[in-house]
């Protein structure tokens, strides 16, 4: 008996033997030892994944509180490093970096094909140049009229709230209609969004019981595989709040598979769309890989999910902090009264851009939403690089979170509250390079300028025609969880609507 005992022993003397010397590498022989961090974090990536999953998206609301205790440049993972010098910023993600995306985090959006997810630089910047013209300046001011029928559509569908006597919840308000906008932008159809009783669609609803699993599909991938795997019918079935998720799936392949078919519908339709550019490049992108069908499903459910929970986002939160501060309030619809006197008449995204103080409220609701919450992480290389004054050896992960610039208080003092007077002083051009909420260099966000348009006309339109008063309204209503991007919990942000009476 004992010596049948014996290799077992051994087998798990020499276990610990290895762990006891990896854990002593990583902790005092790492090119990152010198820099300090929970010890934790140090030896695994279970201490990430403690804060993403248990912790309820906890991570980068740690992340602050890790920084205040261990300074500017932190540890917090085997090899990687957070920074909180705004400076940093720049140097991770800025014009002229060449850092490659992380595969592990961005494969847990499973739209691996997309040009979001793509890791070759080369290969992003032909994807990125098929794309960029349709969402070119150019392109958006000749579809403005598209994206200001949605939005006038859904100020009426807030006005038939006055008649019920209840508040409406502008968080999926403002959501379904950056969904709806991104539909007919790029695709030509209907999400279908506005149409729902109390704005619950079953596309926003399947988005807020799905995004959890984002951080489950990173830090345990074999569920990622298992779980997407199966076929849809059985998904379904596993998890029943993905119904909306896979309807969406379906019909954006159903339309795919009759574009491949046959892409002459095309011309039928009243506007470009994103397909347009798809299967017709330019001359420098003739050497792109063949289209598939795979291809333009990720690229098309990735853009659809980009264009609806930013944009939302930015709106609900702008709306609690506009509501909540009545000078703010007062002079924002003062503003847009004197340069849109008749309400009934329309007035173009050009006019509304050149008003100061709507351009000054839209940029302090960017800082207050952040865009993506999630620090975006980046492999250095292909050398060595500089960031925040250290030399990085190159295969480490570097990230800084948008929230750290927006909330740093010696770039925006008294960062916590709602000022759009900062952005209207002399130096106030300074600020721009700290505003990150479409991040910034070779990968930043595709859709800015549909973005900036839906922006101007959604806070235009909403503030100069309705008459919003919050219902028991809290900071509670506009706080997130880390999910990528901000995830609401409890209670969404109401209002009674009713409209302007000039």
């Amino acid at each position: 008996m004992l010596s049948q005992g014996l290799p077992v022993a051994v087998a798990a003397t020499c276990l610990l033997a290895v762990i006891t010397a990896q854990a002593f590498k990583r902790l005092y022989n790492h090119p990152l030892s010198k820099y300090p961090g929970p010890p934790l974090a140090a030896l695994t990536l279970w201490y990430k994944a403690y804060y993403d999953i248990v912790k309820d998206g906890g991570w980068s609301e740690h992340i602050e509180q890790l920084h205040e205790r261990y300074g500017t440049i932190v540890r917090i993972a085997p090899n990687e490093l957070h920074f909180s010098d705004p400076r940093a910023y720049n140097e991770i993600y800025g014009i002229g970096t060449r850092h490659t995306k992380q595969p592990e985090m961005y494969s847990c959006f499973a739209t691996d094909l997309s040009v979001f997810a793509m890791f070759d630089h080369h290969e992003v910047m032909q994807r990125r140049n098929l794309i960029g013209p349709f969402f070119s300046r150019r392109a958006i001011l000749k579809l403005e009229k598209t994206v200001q029928e949605k939005i006038d559509l859904l100020t009426t569908r807030l006005l038939e709230y006055q008649f019920a006597n209840k508040p409406a919840n502008l968080d999926l308000a403002f959501r379904a209609i950056s969904l709806e906008v991104i539909s007919a932008y790029c695709f030509a159809s209907s999400a279908h969004t506005l149409d729902s009783e109390n704005f619950q669609n079953e596309i926003l609803t399947a988005m807020d019981h799905t995004l959890p699993m984002i951080w489950v599909f990173k830090h345990f991938p074999l569920i990622k595989a298992l779980l997407l795997g199966v076929p849809e019918c059985f998904a379904s079935v596993l998890k029943p709040s993905t119904k909306g998720i896979l309807d969406q799936r379906k019909q954006m392949g159903a339309q795919i598979d009759d574009i491949l078919k046959d892409p002459s519908p095309l011309h039928a339709v009243d506007h470009e769309t994103i397909y347009h550019h798809f299967l017709t490049p330019q001359p420098e992108n003739q050497r792109m890989p063949p289209i598939t069908r795979e291809w333009l499903l990720d690229e098309a459910l990735y853009l659809r999910f980009a264009g609806s929970d930013t944009v939302g986002n930015v709106c609900t939160v702008g709306a609690y902090h506009i509501l909540h501060n009545k000078d703010v309030h007062q002079k924002l619809f003062k503003t847009l009264k004197e340069a849109w006197p008749d309400k009934d008449a329309p007035a173009s995204y050009e006019t509304l851009e050149k008003l100061t103080y709507l351009t000054a409220v839209i940029k302090e609701s960017l800082r207050m939403a952040h865009g993506v919450v999630t620090p975006l992480p980046r492999i250095v290389g292909p050398t060595d690089s500089e960031i925040s004054g250290e030399i990085i050896p190159v295969g480490t992960v570097v990230s800084m979170g948008a929230s750290l610039v927006h909330r740093n208080a010696k770039i925006f003092p008294d960062p916590c509250s709602f000022k759009p007077e900062r952005w209207l002083q002399e130096d106030s051009a300074e600020l721009e390079k700290y505003l990150v909420s479409f991040s910034k260099g070779p990968r930043s966000c595709l859709g800015i300028n549909l973005a900036w348009c839906e922006l101007y006309l959604i806070f235009g339109t909403i503030f100069r025609k309705l008459d919003l008063v919050p219902d028991n309204a809290s900071i509670e209503n506009i706080s997130f969880r880390e999910y990528f991007v901000p995830l609401h919990r409890g209670r969404h942000f109401h209002a009674f609507v009713k409209p302007t009476t000039d």
